[in-house]
């Protein structure tokens, strides 16, 4: 228990890792789209090739986990990721920023599937929920991401050096963590052995290979519309509060900072939650405040009111993927890189769709409206659940 336990922080810390590098790329978005002077088109046109990236990744990234351990892969494609994501801010032309958002999107998504499937291991090999609060973690890094690139902005710091500062230490940092992950041959040892795994000791029998998809596929519907929305605001909001409540750099990147601060809080609360409430009511209220935040920065007159949406919809999207992770895991009994590639295929690429998409949306009609739809999909989750996902979830369990 003493090896789960290290193990368990080492992929605490790729996620933290993950997310500080991501969050620390998100307050240049606006400074590119002033510095080549794109509009909002464009600017989904840029977003699009991470998208283009994401979904390159996704047929590979679940089988070369399974095949060769989810901790190689972690190694390996992090060392890519941390220096894909410093590029896109110094590319001069938009087809060469293009071509830098598909490394980032490529390579930030093979991470994503390699720590979410080792951290399944990990939770395998625990026999207790861990998901949300390894997602807890993500978002931490990704406030603290937010928070440091919003005070290197307000100091008399040149920008320029802010991203190859940061991530030079990430990059450090992962190289030390990767080293302490539990190998996928542990877990699997561990079950040869006749060691009782948590996730097969469920009534249920095991999930057929050839009905997987779709048993899984409400789940990727769920996590489509959750990280659609996640999506959106990761990459929108902050040009939304520049753009439309002239909050300035400053003020947008504290409003993206506030938004990661709420996602932290829930998703390390969200373990607890799901254990004492269940599944499907924790699911229901997260549709349901994502909604109501994403509304109300659509809506709102001055960039403090933005503020609380992001706070809001910082709860609401955040135990959303984790709980289907851990969900799709236990109810199918499988909890490799195949599970987590098939529901990644449908949410984590929507993260990156989800942006070009509402570009597009917002040149023609305007972000208010934009923001307004994106914040009418994510109630959809409700209608979701309520015609597919009833019994599926009550197999899952709570714990």
């Amino acid at each position: 228990m003493q090896t789960y336990s290290i193990a368990h922080n080492r992929v605490r810390a790729i996620f933290f890792l993950h997310g500080a590098a991501f969050s620390s790329w998100v307050p240049h978005i606006p400074l590119v789209q002033e510095r080549l002077e794109l509009g909002h088109n464009d600017l989904g046109g840029i977003l699009l090739a991470a998208a283009i990236g994401v979904l390159a990744v996704m047929p590979i990234a679940g089988r070369l986990s399974d095949r060769f351990g989810s901790e190689r892969v972690v190694r390996y494609s992090g060392l890519a990721y941390f220096i894909a994501v410093g590029l896109p801010a110094f590319m001069p032309s938009y087809l060469s920023i293009s071509f830098a958002m598909f490394a980032l999107g490529f390579s930030g998504a093979f991470l994503d599937v390699a720590m979410n499937t080792n951290g399944l291991n990990v939770e395998r090999a625990k026999g207790r929920s861990i998901m949300s609060g390894l997602h807890g973690f993500w978002s931490l890094g990704g406030f603290a991401g937010a928070g440091f690139a919003a005070l290197w902005f307000a100091l008399p710091i040149g920008i320029e050096y802010h991203l190859p500062t940061v991530l030079a230490l990430f990059l450090a940092l992962h190289i030390i963590a990767q080293a302490g992950l539990l190998p996928d041959g542990a877990v699997n040892k561990t079950a040869a052995e006749g060691k009782p795994d948590p996730q097969a000791t469920h009534s249920q029998p095991k999930t057929k290979e050839r009905s997987m998809f779709l048993v899984l596929l409400p789940f990727g519907v769920c996590a489509f519309i959750g990280q659609f929305g996640e999506g959106v605001i990761t990459d929108w909001a902050t040009v939304f509060m520049n753009s439309e409540l002239s909050s300035g750099a400053t003020m947008a990147a504290i409003g993206f900072a506030i938004y990661s601060c709420a996602m932290a809080v829930t998703r390390l609360s969200g373990d607890a939650l799901v254990t004492k409430f269940g599944r499907a009511p924790v699911l229901l209220t997260s549709s349901v405040l994502a909604s109501v935040g994403t509304f109300i920065i659509a809506l709102a007159p001055h960039y403090i009111i933005a503020w609380i949406g992001c706070g809001i919809a910082g709860m609401g999207l955040a135990v959303i993927l984790p709980l289907l992770l851990s969900a799709a895991s236990k109810a199918t009994g499988k909890a490799g890189g195949s599970v987590v590639s098939i529901i990644a295929a449908t949410g984590y690429s929507a993260i990156m769709a989800g942006p070009p998409i509402i570009g597009a949306i917002g040149e023609v009609t305007g972000l208010v409206t934009a923001f307004a739809l994106t914040a009418s999909l994510l109630g959809m989750i409700i209608p979701v659940y309520l015609l597919t996902m009833r019994h599926r979830l009550q197999i899952a369990g709570n714990g």
